[in-house]
């Protein structure tokens, strides 16, 4: 009996095979595709839920409280200013903006703080709320020390060498007088030395900056002291020394020169000069 040999299998071609391969690969990549897209599409719109959300919902609530606590009687009824002296009025309601009868928790406290502080007059200011109806503020303002003569204008100049533009008060045409681009920033100094010597001190009429480097005093209004860049505290200490000796006056002195180390140039008036001349002559 011949023996029985099974058929050999057939060999499926290549050829049949890469198409089904290709077909795989194409429907594996679009999976892949899209998976990605859906899952940057869910990531996005969680992540833009929680940002923005809550803001709105927190915004929306935050209005709503608002208005029923001004319903409840949390009202502005009165503005209370403490600490005020130069400041303009106007320029306070206009920083505050606040209207009677308002939601008081309506107003942003640090807002109107830094409204305030933008003030020339201002140099600090504290905000609160004190329910049910009162907003209270309370006002530290600068304290001028001297007059800045600055193109044909004069303005005040407080102990940190700020400019307050507001129109000069009145009772502030005492001070001294400073001139110079660089005055005001170097006023403070000055007249802080100057307190040291008090003879000095209560004869001053104006001090001017010179090249941004040194001071010219006036005394009285009349005699002109010059003063060095270095060791000024020298100079004023020789100069006390003058005034408290009387050797020097308005009436006989127009110029004190101490620029130079020990040595002192003086200067005499008109009429002093006139008189010693004639004086002279009759001699």
């Amino acid at each position: 009996m011949p023996p029985i040999i099974p058929p050999r299998p057939k060999r499926t071609s290549r050829t049949n095979i890469r198409p089904n391969r290709n077909r795989w690969q194409r429907k594996s990549f679009k999976g892949i595709f899209l998976s990605t897209f859906v899952g940057f599409f869910l990531i996005g719109s969680i992540v833009g839920y929680f940002l923005e959300y809550p803001q709105k919902m927190y915004s929306y609530l935050s209005q709503k409280m608002v208005i029923f606590s001004g319903v409840m009687g949390l009202k502005i009824d009165e503005v209370f200013v403490e600490g005020r002296q130069h400041s303009p009025q106007e320029a306070i309601l206009n920083a505050v903006q606040a209207k009677r009868n308002h939601p008081i928790l309506a107003y942003d406290l640090e807002i109107i703080q830094k409204n305030l502080e933008k003030i020339d007059w201002v140099k600090s200011a504290t905000v609160q709320r004190r329910l049910p109806n009162l907003l209270y503020i309370h006002m530290v303002e600068r304290k001028p020390i001297a007059l800045w003569h600055h193109q044909q204008n004069f303005f005040l100049v407080d102990q940190e060498g700020i400019v307050i533009t507001t129109p000069v008060v009145s009772y502030f045409k005492e001070l001294p007088v400073v001139v110079g681009a660089d005055a005001p920033v170097q006023a403070p100094q000055i007249l802080a030395t100057l307190e040291n010597f008090p003879k000095v001190r209560e004869k001053l009429s104006s001090l001017v900056r010179i090249r941004q480097r040194r001071w010219d005093l006036t005394l009285d209004n009349t005699i002109q002291v010059k003063l060095p860049e270095e060791k000024v505290e020298d100079a004023l200490a020789r100069l006390s020394l003058l005034i408290e000796q009387k050797r020097i006056s308005k009436e006989e002195t127009s110029m004190v020169d101490l620029r130079i180390p020990k040595q002192i140039i003086l200067r005499l008036s008109k009429a002093a000069a006139v008189r010693l001349k004639v004086k002279g002559k009759e001699t």
